[in-house]
């Protein structure tokens, strides 16, 4: 005989009746944001001539102290390069106080993280260290700017890896296709027009004796900006740096020369590759001109988000690819524009040719709906772009080396928010010459080459090899 529950009892099915609380804090008042600006910047010189920035951030507890040298890729002797990138990378490999592996016991003691890297425009060095071991952090920062001990067997290990590194750009078609139009760009005697990591031959050459001579003359204080942000990081003692001296180097060169040919492509064969990584870029002026500000509108909405144009039409509407992107980037002088996405191999000619037709200023003019949205996008991302002590230590060490002054940021938006429909297209038309873009490509060269020829382009084929000198 079965018992049915009485309505006035509650079932162990049943859920347990909800208790409504209070909440554990109140809501937060919501009012309207400020404008945004760049964080106040702090300026002193030190008596051995390195410029020091310090940028105080409440709230960020890991410190970022980034060192730019005046130190770029065209500072390398002819036949050694990849000394610079060399350099940088068995700098912490020990130390005269700290040999060995003891000075990256020194380091984990303090949770600290080394960096760096050989660029184009600079050397940067970079150290992330905990606020409360940032007095710790700069002293083995100092030791390892003024002591470290450049080991044979050290410098031979990243010299191997330096190979390694040409040996994987070899089989990375976005590398290849970026080299290839570097290539074309840059005049074979510049030093840009080669990888950065050097070739077979010069990697050969390079020994301890050479890159503690590389390391003597060029990390110099004189030429040099130390850039240190966080919470109270205008607290930061300087004096252990006090000890790094040498003479200033002459300063590096500031000029952009770029080639120009029409409609020519550097084709790198890769037999095997799945698809054809494209590459294309435009030497133009930099952020001294009056458009600078319209020509990063202008890119934003040519390629710069993804409801620009060229990633409405190529990937959106005709399906050719997972997305093409454009920027503008700046050199120390002057700035490239660059355009990048990888195709199916049997539409890559194609998708260059509607490329090269969306790029062309003579076509559609940029509609003001598509200007406000690309520039309320640039000045938008603007807090999300320096939310980090390392984004802002990095951006201010750039600007330094480029002679200019830590408040171009903001006059740089304040401009940039005015950019408007007219000046755009302004830019696009007079800096974006559609004649003048240089054509990397890397893929199938049995397929790409007839294809990109019966569409008018003058096609070079070259091997992944001959391209990064791995024959040595």
């Amino acid at each position: 005989m079965s018992h049915a529950t009485p309505p006035s009892q509650t079932s162990p099915k049943d859920p347990a009746p909800q208790v409504q609380q209070a909440p554990l804090r109140p809501r937060p008042t919501v009012t309207t944001g400020s404008a945004w600006t760049f964080p106040h910047v702090e300026r002193r010189e030190l008596g051995n001539g390195l410029t020091v920035l310090t940028v105080p951030l409440p709230g960020q507890e890991i410190m970022s102290i980034q060192l730019a040298l005046d130190v770029p890729l065209a500072s390398e002797p002819a036949d050694l390069e990849g000394i610079g990138a060399v350099t940088v990378r068995t700098a912490d490999e020990g130390t005269a106080p700290h040999p060995g592996h003891e000075f990256a016991e020194q380091m984990e003691q303090i949770a600290a993280s080394y960096g760096g890297s050989a660029m184009q425009t600079s050397t940067m060095l970079s150290l992330d260290v905990p606020r409360e071991q940032l007095s710790t952090g700069m002293e083995l920062f100092a030791e390892l700017l003024t002591s470290t001990a450049l080991d044979p067997v050290d410098v031979g290990r990243q010299v191997d890896a330096s190979v390694a590194q040409l040996a994987r750009t070899a089989h990375s078609g976005p590398s290849l296709a970026q080299l290839a139009a570097n290539r074309l760009l840059w005049p074979c005697s510049s030093r840009l027009s080669r990888a950065s990591a050097g070739s077979m031959s010069t990697l050969a050459a390079i020994d301890a004796e050479r890159v503690r001579e590389f390391w003597n003359q060029m990390w110099r204080p004189g030429r040099g900006v130390l850039v240190v942000a966080g919470d109270h990081a205008d607290e930061v003692n300087l004096d252990v740096l006090e000890q790094w001296t040498g003479t200033p180097r002459a300063e590096s060169t500031r000029e952009l020369t770029t080639t120009a040919a029409a409609r020519r492509v550097l084709l790198v064969d890769r037999p095997d590759a799945v698809q054809a990584d494209v590459r294309l870029q435009l030497g133009t002026p930099g952020r001294d001109h009056p458009l600078w500000p319209a020509l990063k509108v202008a890119a934003a909405a040519l390629g710069g988000t993804f409801s620009s144009r060229l990633n409405s039409v190529l990937r959106e509407e005709k399906g050719w690819s997972y997305g093409v992107g454009m920027s503008v980037r700046p050199m120390k002088c002057g700035a490239i524009a660059a355009v990048s996405g990888a195709f199916r191999t049997e539409v890559a000619a194609e998708a260059l040719v509607t490329t090269m037709q969306i790029l062309d200023a003579a076509g559609d003019p940029l509609g003001r709906t598509e200007v406000d949205q690309a520039r309320d996008h640039l000045v938008g991302v603007a807090p999300l772009q320096y939310d980090t002590a390392e984004a802002v230590s990095a951006q201010l060490a750039v600007l330094h080396l480029a002679g200019l002054p830590s408040t171009w940021i903001d006059e740089h938006f304040t401009r940039l928010a005015r950019v408007g429909h007219d000046s755009a297209n302004e830019a696009w038309q007079q800096l974006l010459d559609v004649t003048a873009w240089q054509i990397g490509i890397s893929g199938q060269a049995s397929v790409l080459a007839p294809q990109l020829r019966e569409a008018g382009f003058e096609v070079e084929v070259i091997s992944p090899d001959r391209l990064l000198d791995l024959a040595g």
